[in-house]
């Protein structure tokens, strides 16, 4: 009984976040899944974000969902290539927190890297014209 309730209650998230803001389609966490030479993949059952540290032909930044792909250019380079040589504390201190609608995406990006944490919330627009609206950072300490 109780795992049919927790699928139930889980199962209704969506349905949840997506009545509560009209123009909000999906709010997630994001974590990192992956690491190779060149990407950096953070992913999550509904969305997928690649940051890519080699092919300088393409924006470097690939968000995608269930219907929208979306390239940006660097959000916060510097964060992110910090995060790309270092990695982060253990695998779930280092998340983006998505939401996404008609306009793009908007978000935050929560790290702790080292004895470095911090965070930074964002917008994408539909064109990939990333803009940080607030940033903080310090360092843990030891």
């Amino acid at each position: 009984m109780r795992r049919s309730a927790f699928f139930v209650f889980v199962a209704s998230l969506p349905i949840v976040s997506a009545c509560s803001a009209s123009d909000q389609r999906l709010s997630t966490q994001l974590f990192v899944h992956s690491k190779t030479k060149c990407e950096l993949t953070f992913k999550s059952h509904e969305v997928l974000i690649i940051e890519n540290f080699c092919d300088t032909d393409q924006r470097p930044i690939l968000i995608k969902t269930a219907d929208h792909e979306i390239r940006s250019d660097w959000i916060d380079e510097r964060t992110s290539r910090f995060l790309f040589q270092e990695g982060c504390a253990s695998s779930d201190k280092c998340f983006y927190e998505l939401s996404t609608n008609e306009a793009g995406v908007r978000g935050r990006f929560s790290y702790r890297i080292n004895m470095t944490e911090g965070e930074y919330s964002f917008e994408v627009g539909a064109s990939g014209q990333p803009k940080v609206l607030t940033e903080e950072s310090k360092d843990s300490a030891s």
